[in-house]
């Protein structure tokens, strides 16, 4: 805090920081930094890797139910997947509406939140699913297969 003529308030303003940072914000960032903290960073990492492999190779399980290919899913903590028209044709057309359908149903009904990305471009029919713990995805895995073998 400062308590100054005018001037010397906007001299001040304009070299401060664009966010003002506390200092127990600042004592974190700096240790999330350090050795210690780069070498957590790269362990979780390497769990996130190893999970998303997990999520991709059982998604890929349930395209008999109608998914789609994986798209992308290389660098992030999520994975796209288009929901297909349920005709068992791996060739079959996004399908928006049941790809909404079973966006809904694991929201609403079994509590699991996954994101609906059908309507942003090149993204047709496609969930967007987080990669979350062991148990989370194998929760979420489980719940989907259920919506994909009772949704049309």
């Amino acid at each position: 805090m400062a308590l100054a003529q005018p001037p010397l308030i906007q001299i001040l303003a304009n070299t401060k920081a664009p966010y003002n940072l506390s200092n127990l914000t600042a004592q974190i960032s700096l240790s999330a930094l350090s050795d210690k903290g780069v070498q957590m960073m790269n362990q979780n990492v390497e769990k996130l890797v190893r999970a998303r492999a997990e999520v991709i190779t059982m998604l890929d399980g349930l395209r008999s139910l109608g998914l789609g290919s994986v798209i992308g899913g290389n660098n992030a903590n999520f994975v796209l997947v288009p929901v297909l028209k349920k005709n068992g044709d791996s060739r079959a057309e996004f399908d928006n509406e049941r790809s909404m359908k079973i966006y809904n149903y694991l929201a609403e009904v079994k509590g699991v939140v996954v994101r609906y990305r059908g309507s942003e471009f090149g993204c047709g029919g496609c969930l967007r699913i987080t990669i979350g713990t062991d148990l989370e995805n194998q929760t979420m895995l489980s719940m989907l297969e259920e919506a994909l073998r009772i949704i049309d």
